[in-house]
């Protein structure tokens, strides 16, 4: 017995109640074929889904529901046969080509890990045996009890941001991270110097490098990797060797951020984080104070999402904060995390945080909370691409003094968007780097 044909006005009804999401069940019953010749005719479409596949697969089919013709068992067992076996067939297509693409994303995956380390070898492991560094002569006053903590993070080093896919509002590039970077480390010393604390806690903040996320192989808006370790070796090095000339002692603690994880991995682990580019960076500062003889500079090499960090009588919690999320400025997101660190640190007797430090946001915030504040670190960057669809947010970073009777005191919001591009280069760049940094001021 022949099928019966599908008309247009039938074809259009099936594709109305197909996209409202009915069951081919309904859809036969209200255009009065067999649910068999609705599913065979979604599959001849191209409409079918994996679960609809399945279904067809894994279901007991009902009998055709046709009232002025039946088809008989024999035929009706065949089609459903045939709709089964074509269901099957076009479900091992998929599976296969699913595991093709997944080939292909190894093989990519692969070669970029091989292209990356390439570059690693060939940018960084000409460093000398030996390291001689001509430091700044010291110039400490007399300390006072105050301990000075210096937020720095989202420096970006690598992203170029071009005004021309900004709007025109913004601009960012390795010429302008160098004047901002030392813009910065000029105010700090000033400030320093007016109001000497006995210790500087120095907090990286993560997403020091910019990585490789998104679209960015194929366009010149982001450097290579291992250039991105290299400029920011060479520029963060001699900014805490000359912030080591005016404390008597630097403390380092540092988070990673999600800009700078491995290429392929989706999101960030939550442990084993050695594979991101903000761990190599601060490892190999570590080991370039150690060896310069910055004796007065301690690196804290404890790796985790959270960092606790006791100052005198309070405890500050580190994290870069890609995970706060939710609500106006993430205050929802905020209000979680205070609950859950509190009730963290409570269950195992200790006491909870006073201060929580995050970066990633790229504003500058400070929203009481608890016994504290909730203190969000700004960015280098300022206005970028992305950043077009949010506030605007100004390029700063954040200082501030905590008194060890009264915590957090005099705060600064170092503003970095009118930092002058600085000639000479006070920083010793290679002379790749100095080509790369330069070819970028010219067009400031």
């Amino acid at each position: 017995m022949k099928s019966k044909s599908w008309y247009e006005d039938e074809v259009s009804r099936l594709l109305g109640l197909y996209e409202l999401g009915f069951p081919s069940g309904e859809i036969a019953s209200k255009l009065g074929r067999s649910e068999s010749s609705v599913r065979l005719k979604v599959l001849s479409m191209g409409l079918s889904s994996r679960r609809i596949l399945r279904q067809i697969i894994t279901s007991e089919l009902p009998a055709p529901l046709i009232p002025e013709e039946r088809i008989p068992e024999e035929t009706a067992t065949l089609e459903e046969e045939a709709i089964r076996l074509r269901a099957e067939r076009e479900l091992e297509l998929r599976e296969q080509r699913r595991e093709d693409r997944s080939q292909v994303d190894d093989a990519k995956r692969e070669i970029l890990e091989q292209r990356i380390v390439d570059e690693f070898r060939s940018h960084l492991c000409d460093l000398p045996q030996s390291i001689s560094v001509r430091l700044p002569p010291i110039v400490q006053a007399s300390p006072s009890a105050d301990v000075a903590v210096l937020v720095v993070g989202d420096v970006h080093i690598g992203q170029v941001v071009d005004p021309a896919e900004s709007e025109g509002l913004g601009t960012y590039n390795p010429a302008v991270m160098i004047a901002r970077v030392h813009h910065l480390q000029q105010e700090v010393m000033r400030i320093l110097k007016n109001h000497p604390p006995k210790k500087l806690l120095l907090l990286f903040a993560g997403d020091m490098l910019h990585g490789q996320l998104g679209h960015t192989m194929e366009d010149d808006l982001t450097l290579p990797i291992a250039i991105q370790t290299d400029l920011a070796l060479h520029t963060f090095f001699p900014f805490v060797a000359g912030l080591s000339r005016v404390v008597p002692k630097i403390e380092i603690h540092g988070v990673v951020g999600n800009h700078g994880r491995w290429p392929g991995m989706r999101k960030m682990p939550t442990d084993r984080r050695w594979s991101n580019l903000d761990s190599i960076l601060y490892m190999s500062l570590a080991a370039l104070c150690e060896h310069s003889g910055l004796s007065n500079v301690f690196y804290e090499h404890r790796i985790s999402s959270r960092r606790m960090i006791d100052v005198d009588n309070f405890r500050i919690e580190l994290l870069h904060g890609d995970e706060i999320r939710g609500g106006s400025f993430c205050v929802s997101g905020m209000t979680r995390e205070v609950t859950n660190a509190t009730l963290r640190n409570v269950q195992v007797g200790r006491r909870a945080p006073d201060l929580f430090i995050c970066g990633d946001k790229h504003f500058s915030a400070s929203l009481p909370f608890g016994t504290g504040a909730f203190i969000v670190n700004g960015s280098f960057v300022g206005t970028d691409n992305f950043g077009l669809n949010f506030i605007p947010s100004p390029p700063s970073q954040t200082l501030f003094f905590l008194d060890p009777a009264l915590g957090r005191t005099v705060t600064h919001d170092i503003r970095l968007a009118h930092a002058e591009f600085p000639d000479p280069l006070p920083y010793d760049l290679k002379p790749h780097l100095h080509q790369l940094v330069m070819r970028h001021a010219q067009k400031l």
